[in-house]
């Protein structure tokens, strides 16, 4: 029986998926990051407690009212 002294490398195997782990990565960034729903979140977060506060609501009232219509909050 013979045996091989050359240990096994599995580059090309692991950098297409890694190379695809990474697009779908991307991909998945990009979504979320267009959304709009996620665009008015990044603007509330934005906004100091002062800013808030003088609408007359609250952070957590506001992250409520931008995802009333998908959950139950």
């Amino acid at each position: 029986m013979a045996h091989s002294a050359q240990p096994a490398h599995f580059t090309k195997s692991a950098s297409v998926t890694d190379s695809i782990a990474h697009g779908l990565t991307r991909a998945l960034t990009f979504l979320s990051h267009n959304n709009p729903r996620y665009q008015q979140l990044d603007r509330v977060q934005s906004m100091t407690d002062a800013e808030i506060s003088a609408r007359g609501t609250t952070r957590a009232a506001m992250v409520r009212l931008v995802f009333s219509d998908r959950f139950y909050l």
